[in-house]
């Protein structure tokens, strides 16, 4: 891929455990992944909620 050309992005399937660090509860988050193509260069974020539009 050409630099700048492409970026991959999507949820990733599982969701991950998430620890409070205020209360020590544990939640599930969903985890956004965006991938650039001609690096590779992957960037990750869990959310703890993930609504349609």
């Amino acid at each position: 891929h050409r630099v700048g050309e492409k970026l991959f992005v999507d949820y990733a399937g599982q969701t991950v455990p998430v620890i409070d660090r205020h209360s020590g509860e544990i939640r599930q988050a969903q985890v956004f992944v965006a991938v650039l193509g001609a690096s590779s260069y992957t960037w990750l974020f869990a959310f703890k909620g993930v609504e349609k539009i």
